[in-house]
């Protein structure tokens, strides 16, 4: 019991050395003019900030910042740490946004990036927790990590922004947790700082900590409708506007229990069912090229679950039609991306790379998932008795 207590006034007041250089760093922030940004994460701007007061900590962002660097070198260390001073799901979500947001340093030269290969999760977290450095993605990624080895569901959103009445030019990424049984939504992005003249600025804050689904939506859109969590789902075409039309007649949409299938899903299924929800939800938004990026990812992620599943040598075995639209699926997100990037006619100078490094992308999976339509077609001639034989010559 002595040692407990030890503990914890050992943290707070190491929490109280730290207040005073945190007060000088925020007024040295607030005296630089706020530049053009490229980057996501710049929505967070010293403008905006400048009538923020520095933040109280609170018992958990003390328990975070105390953390050993041996505890901040695994997920699962430094969660047991957490749990060694907290206890609810309260404060451990919070002392878990703290830690993402103050050791995670923004990666300027990286913007976001679209998947070309099957991702393995667990050395994209070690890599982020060894170099601690990264993008939305992996502030996203390691978030959700370490919310759901403390005992809580949580998932990765992907969408696009809007600040002071205008969409934002990168698409970003951003978390859901289910805290103490409710759902919230939580950006360590936005809380680790902002870039100007291409350096990050750290500048913590927790104004993107805990907040509920319809605050942040006043920013954040998710380009999958479902986790707006609203039984009446914002279009694109509002939140772009920022007008929400109220004669559009929408069905109640039950997100509860569509999360809950959501869950159940496995990975192909779950990109047809958020293809189905994204095309009900009115026109796509206006940044083509952030749509595009994430119709590329989620072809790359579809043509990869048939590949898994090929390189199984089709164990299970699935239906022909089952099987059949494990290529079909990526092939018209791919045709849906190659049609939104060639759209776009006009744009300025620093995106015309971006856009062309994922033009060459999109047609890299569309190359991808044409070879291997080709393989069901000569699977499905054969008679089912010499199916198998293929495998030997295509792994």
């Amino acid at each position: 019991m002595f040692r407990q207590s030890t503990n914890r006034l050992t943290v707070w007041l190491f929490a109280l050395c730290l207040l005073f250089p945190f007060s000088k760093l925020s007024s040295a922030w607030r005296n630089t003019a706020t530049q053009d940004k490229a980057f996501s994460i710049s929505a967070v701007s010293k403008a905006s900030s400048d009538s923020i007061m520095p933040e109280r900590l609170t018992f958990p962002d003390s328990v975070a910042l105390a953390a050993p660097e041996a505890a901040g070198r695994s997920v699962s260390s430094l969660v047991a740490y957490l749990k060694q001073h907290l206890s609810t799901d309260d404060q451990l979500a919070r002392a878990i946004y703290t830690w993402v947001s103050r050791n995670i340093k923004y990666n300027v030269y990286i913007t976001y990036t679209s998947r070309n290969e099957e991702a393995d999760e667990t050395k994209e977290i070690q890599k982020i927790l060894s170099e601690r450095k990264g993008i939305c993605q992996d502030y996203a990624l390691l978030f959700k990590a370490l919310v759901k080895e403390a005992g809580m569901d949580a998932y990765v959103i992907d969408g696009y922004n809007r600040r002071d009445g205008a969409l934002l030019p990168d698409p970003h990424e951003w978390c859901a947790a289910k805290v103490s049984g409710k759902w919230y939504m939580f950006d360590p992005t936005w809380g680790a700082g902002f870039v100007e003249n291409y350096q990050f600025i750290p500048s913590p804050n927790h104004r993107f900590c805990k907040l509920l689904p319809d605050t942040l939506l006043k920013t954040h859109m998710p380009f999958d409708p479902m986790f707006q969590f609203r039984e009446r789902p914002l279009s694109y075409e509002e939140f772009d506007t920022g007008v929400v039309d109220e004669q559009r007649s929408v069905p109640v949409f039950y997100w509860a229990d569509t999360l809950a299938l959501y869950a159940r899903q496995d990975t192909l299924e779950r990109l047809v069912s958020v293809r189905q929800r994204m095309l009900s939800n009115g026109r796509s938004n206006d940044l083509v090229y952030n749509m595009a990026m994430d119709l590329q990812g989620k072809a790359t992620d579809a043509i990869n679950e048939f590949v898994r599943y090929r390189n199984k040598a089709f164990e299970p075995l699935k239906p022909d039609a089952e099987i059949q639209a494990m290529v079909d699926v990526p092939e018209e997100l791919i045709n849906r991306a190659d049609s939104a990037i060639n759209s776009i006619r006009t744009a300025p100078e620093r995106y015309r790379e971006p856009i062309l490094k994922l033009r060459d992308q999109i047609m890299e999976v569309a190359t991808t998932v044409y070879k291997h339509k080709l393989l069901l077609r000569q699977y499905f001639k054969l008679p089912a008795k010499q199916r198998k034989g293929m495998f030997k010559q295509t792994k």
